[in-house]
């Protein structure tokens, strides 16, 4: 009997072994999950080029081919920024992983929209090749980041920009990052090192250039909000030796004023100078490029004199020159400190500035004032065929001895 029964409860275990497995087991009666995986980050900047590679695994695997088809929330408000590359992920019979591949393909900067980080999830939409019940689990997001200090146009900007292409004049290889090319001839015969003798300096780099906030129909007017002409690293050389390197002069214990201004500002301000650690940028607005294909950039009494204290209120303008805007954070440092301190402003305005302009770009740059040799006709010509655009002209500054000779030569990537 005993025997009998055993046989009974091991036939009836094999037949429920049988069932289950012509039914598929007793665990994956739940929803099959998909996670998306990756090791690298998911982050681009708008504009930029970049692919995008994402691990698809099942959680279980198949005796058929599983396709599943994703889409990205929230590309119906901004188009072209990112692109599915593979779909639907096809996953082969028996296997349980596939590969997502999305794509951010690169547009000019002309064509940037965002204004700060846009988050796009990725979605499971739809799949093919079971009745089961796929969910996806553990979604990633693709993060899209503004280009850092490029504004997007406005759409005002952007119908003035197609009203100059009807009049002939096409902005847009010259909006965007701009890849330039600088060579500097600096003059000899300044006061002290290292201004005493002529050499050749080369810089390569990128100039942030836009619409003008002054352009109107008539006048199509660039501006250069970072990096001007690509003598960032340049004019920084040169205000840095005109004044805290300069210990001839200016650093030197015999000169109240500047001295005045350096114990204002404390010795951490003036290691954190020494060492570069404050951002310098310079701009020039109001470049107006012409149906002649020449460019605009130096007027009658444009740029600063060296008799602005600028402080607020006293900036003067009796140069013709080109006229560079600099944002340098500890001039704006002391601005603040000087404020209300007749003392401090006294010292500032004698002499102790800290504010570029007021060494570099004194003299006016349309006619020979130097009269030592180097003057050149300042010019700029663009060419949106070969997507060229130069220019060549004069700066100086307290201790030169005569002018520097500026070559600029932008090539655009549009």
């Amino acid at each position: 009997m005993k025997t009998i029964k055993s046989f009974f409860f091991l036939l009836l275990f094999t037949i429920t072994i049988i069932s289950c497995e012509e039914n598929e087991p007793v665990q994956f009666t739940n929803p099959i999950t998909v996670n998306l995986l990756t090791n690298k980050g998911l982050q681009v900047t708008e504009g930029d080029s970049k692919e995008f590679t994402l691990d698809v695994i099942l959680s279980k695997s198949f005796n058929q081919e599983i396709k599943l088809t994703f889409d990205l929330e929230n590309t119906s408000n901004y188009p072209d920024l990112l692109s599915i590359e593979t779909t639907p992920v096809v996953i082969s019979k028996n296997e349980t992983k596939g590969t997502l591949k999305i794509i951010a393909k690169y547009k000019p900067n002309i064509e940037n929209i965002l204004t700060e980080n846009t988050n796009f999830k990725i979605n499971l939409i739809s799949y093919e090749g079971t009745e089961k019940n796929i969910v996806l689990e553990g979604s990633q997001t693709i993060i899209v980041m503004p280009e850092e200090s490029f504004t997007p146009l406005t759409q005002s900007q952007k119908t003035l920009i197609e009203h100059y292409k009807s009049q002939g004049i096409d902005l847009t290889p010259w909006i965007g990052k701009i890849p330039v090319e600088v060579e500097v001839i600096t003059a000899a015969g300044g006061g002290f090192a290292p201004f005493e003798t002529s050499e050749t300096l080369s810089y390569t780099g990128t100039t942030y250039i836009t619409l003008s906030d002054n352009a109107t129909r008539d006048k199509p007017l660039l501006v250069m909000t970072r990096n001007a002409f690509g003598l960032n690293e340049y004019l920084q050389y040169v205000f840095r030796n005109e004044t805290i390197l300069n210990t001839v002069y200016w650093n030197n214990a015999g000169s109240p004023s500047s001295s005045a201004v350096l114990a204002a500002i404390g010795n951490d301000r003036v290691t954190k100078w020494k060492n570069k650690e404050y951002d310098f940028n310079v701009t020039v607005d109001d470049l107006e490029l012409k149906t002649d294909n020449t460019v605009t950039f130096i007027r009658e009494d444009g740029a600063y004199d060296y008799y602005s204290n600028f402080l607020p209120g006293g900036e003067k303008y009796k140069v013709s020159a080109v006229n560079f805007n600099y944002e340098f954070e500890l001039w704006n440092e002391l601005v603040i400190l000087a404020n209300g301190n007749s003392e401090l402003t006294e010292q500032i305005q004698q002499g102790g500035s800290l504010h570029p302009n007021n060494y570099i770009t004194g003299g006016s740059v349309l006619s020979d004032e130097w009269e030592e040799g180097n003057w050149v006709d300042p010019s700029g010509n663009y060419n949106s065929s070969d997507k060229k655009m130069t220019f060549e002209f004069n700066i100086d500054h307290s201790n030169s001895g005569d002018y520097d000779i500026i070559k600029v030569s932008f090539t655009s990537p549009n």
